[in-house]
């Protein structure tokens, strides 16, 4: 789970998802013997059969009283609404990520013996041996994680006589079809939420398939925080894809089950038990080990062609989360500091394909920067006290967040083991937000701009002259003291990958050289212009509350405008907005047929009109931006979009299109009628899906082959079975 704590001023949460796991019974589907009459073939997979995108279902299990806590009905469908909005979003991130090969027919899920039954026939001599005898009178189902499992997801059970057929009790449900994992969610008080009230939620995994993939889980969201004017939609939409990324195998209760299948999980008699996932160095850190996994990690450093383990915070005898200290900023670190600060990064792309269970699209990994090609010190307890790294810092002092989206202040958490790096500050450290400025006439000593695209700099501007000679000697030390400067904020443009140029209030746009610092007309002083950390590529362009995304010159940019029409006097909150714009997002994705990677910087204003910038990002699958640009704006003005959100329809209205002309697209395209346009569009982006799908290799990981010890064993009353 994560934790929402306040340590030092900074927002951050910490994730305490392993003694979650550990409280929750893994079920796999029982052995054909015990149900000769029932139906077993729900999970039966055609050899060789492609994997397909992963197809979660997802249920939402009421809490009759939020137990025990009574919850207003308006807030609490207003809570439910926020929550199921933020898995949507999560599981649509997903879907052009993660493949397997598709369950055929519908998916049922086990019922535990343990539960059910109360004893076994004990006599070896018996032809119903170890089958059910008694049944528990106090039965009432299945749950995962405290959500009561529906009987028609439910494969049924039989009492036994001690010789012939059985009784059946509760037949096979008709199950879920056309899903790969069922996700149930919850919104809730519990027991949990109250001891740790800054918990925002929390998930396990509960059941798994034949060969250990996980089949089910359940999210637990922590009601008050679901009204919570701190967290955004984005906020809670990577929370979910975190908790979910547990659910579906990134545990460390399922990092023994991995299973390693050289020629992709579609081929199940090639794959084998991975012998080894984690382990312990020479100085006791916990390391995943598998092959995909070290490879990224010595990319990410710049060292290719060294052997490393991925470290993972100690939390025990498991964990199930990256070190912090080495991956700052992944999804799937135990300290979480905001959405727009957060990766779905290559790293743990890799892990998901070294469990063996899924075939990966590693095009849709967001970039790390934290550590970027810093080396095989980098991120150890001995070195980042130093001046090795930029990214950590020394002492208390203000700055930049690395990111460069926020100013800082020097601290440290408990997951970075006293290691220090610039943390946003609780209040007004957003560079990028307008409204953090300062307000009119208002005194402005250092020329700061707030502005979507302002990033924090280290500086000493004044529009006053330093005492002394400061000013001349710190322009001969382009080093610049750490000391002597302080998180600023000014308006930042990409003249180039990796260049840009910088303004002070009042100030002519000046180049910034990166790793120098310059002097500002009409200031004293000096900027510092970090190198490696701006335009370089896009920056969270996912995250619908990310500040809007510095382009460099290398690709087109287009811009989409829409008015949405609603009922007269409809209004929506700010907060609503961000959930209408993913709302908005998916319904032009499904018109295009294609994913997200297209679409950037989405927004919506009060009288409702969207924009959204359109470009290409660098690996993304399908046609160029201009076709897909022209296709939609066709298909558009033909058929208006359809939305639905709030119990409000709204209709989408082609309003105006800004856009960059393209080139290279001949005059024909603008003839061609939408349909043909978008049948082209979606041929050439199956085609490259299937050339992709054909191209990637899996290595995975099973665990070794599953005994169910409640039919193999003795339990006494207390263990839920005994034999008779």
């Amino acid at each position: 789970m994560w934790l929402l704590l306040l340590l030092l001023g900074d927002a951050a949460s910490r994730c305490l998802h392993d003694e979650t796991q550990k409280s929750v019974s893994l079920l796999r589907p029982p052995s054909s013997q015990l149900y000769p009459n029932f139906r077993s073939s729900f999970l039966t997979l055609p050899e060789n059969h492609d994997p397909q995108p992963l197809r979660i279902q997802t249920c939402y299990i009421g809490d009759l009283g939020s137990e025990g806590v009574w919850d207003p009905e308006e807030e609490g469908i207003r809570r439910q609404a926020r929550a199921m909005a933020a898995v949507k979003v999560a599981i649509q991130r997903l879907q052009g990520v993660l493949a397997v090969p598709p369950v055929q027919g519908p998916l049922l899920l086990s019922r535990d013996p343990a539960q059910y039954c109360h004893a076994v026939w004990g006599d070896p001599e018996t032809p119903n041996h170890h089958r059910c005898s008694l049944l528990n009178p106090g039965y009432k189902g299945e749950t995962c994680l405290g959500a009561k499992v529906p009987d028609a997801h439910l494969r049924g059970y039989a009492l036994w006589p001690e010789q012939g057929p059985p009784q059946l009790v509760q037949p096979d449900g008709p199950g879920v079809q056309n899903a790969d994992f069922l996700l149930y969610v919850r919104v809730a008080h519990t027991p949990k939420c109250h001891q740790e009230p800054s918990v925002i939620a929390y998930a396990a995994c509960c059941q798994l398939d034949s060969e250990d993939r996980p089949l089910a889980g359940t999210i637990v969201y922590c009601a008050q925080h679901l009204t919570s004017p701190s967290l955004s939609h984005s906020d809670i939409v990577m929370a979910t894809l975190h908790e979910l990324l547990h659910t579906l195998g990134f545990s460390g209760q399922l990092f023994k089950k991995w299973r390693d299948c050289p020629s992709g999980p579609s081929v199940r008699e090639n794959c084998s038990t991975r012998q080894q996932v984690t382990k312990r160095d020479e100085w006791g850190q916990l390391l995943l080990t598998t092959p995909t996994v070290s490879h990224s990690l010595a990319k990410h450093l710049g060292v290719l062609g060294v052997s490393l383990g991925v470290p993972l915070e100690e939390e025990g005898p498991l964990s199930s989360h990256w070190e912090a200290r080495l991956l700052q900023g992944s999804i799937m670190t135990a300290i979480f500091d905001g959405a727009q600060r957060t990766r779905l990064d290559p790293i743990t792309l890799a892990a998901f394909k070294d469990s063996g269970w899924y075939q990966v699209n590693h095009s849709a990994a967001e970039e790390l920067l934290w550590g970027q090609e810093s080396g095989l010190e980098f991120g150890l307890v001995t070195t980042c006290g130093t001046d090795s790294s930029d990214f950590f810092c020394t002492g208390s002092g203000l700055g930049c967040h690395y990111l460069h989206l926020d100013k800082g202040r020097c601290s440290s958490d408990p997951m970075l083991d006293g290691c220090r790096m610039y943390k946003p500050l609780a209040k007004g450290s957003e560079c990028w937000k307008k409204e953090n400025g300062f307000p009119p006439g208002a005194e402005n000593p250092h020329g700061e701009i707030y502005h979507s695209q302002s990033r924090c700099f280290l500086a000493n501007l004044t529009p006053q002259l330093l005492p002394g000679d400061k000013t001349s000697h710190l322009s001969q030390n382009p080093s610049l003291k750490e000391e002597e400067l302080t998180g600023r904020c000014y308006l930042h443009q990409c003249t180039d990958r990796g260049a840009y140029k910088v303004q002070v209030k009042g100030s002519p746009w000046v180049p910034c050289l990166p790793g120098k610092s310059i002097q500002v007309p009409g200031y004293s002083g000096l900027l510092f212009c970090p190198w490696g950390r701006l335009c370089q590529t896009n920056e969270s362009a996912n995250a619908v509350t990310s500040p809007p995304v510095s382009l460099s010159t290398q690709g087109l940019l287009f811009q989409l405008a829409l008015g949405l029409a609603a009922p007269r006097g409809y209004t929506l909150e700010t907060e609503q907005r961000e959930e209408l714009i993913e709302v908005v997002l998916q319904a032009l994705g499904s018109r295009a047929g294609t994913s997200r990677c297209y679409f950037h910087s989405p927004s919506i204003t009060a009288n409702l009109m969207f924009t959204v910038h359109m470009w290409k990002s660098p690996g993304c699958q399908g046609p160029s931006v201009g076709m897909l640009h022209r296709a939609l704006t066709l298909t558009l003005q033909e058929k208006p979009i359809e939305v639905y959100y709030g119990g409000v329809s709204f209709t989408t209205e082609y309003g105006k299109l800004l856009a960059t002309p393209d080139p290279n697209l001949s005059r024909m395209h603008l003839s061609l009628p939408a349909g043909l346009c978008l049948l082209m569009l979606i041929s050439v982006y199956v085609l490259g899906t299937v050339a992709y799908q054909k191209r990637a290799t899996l290595q995975v990981g099973p665990s070794p082959s599953y005994h169910s010890q409640v039919l193999q064993g003795r339990r006494g009353s207390a263990g839920g079975i005994r034999e008779v």
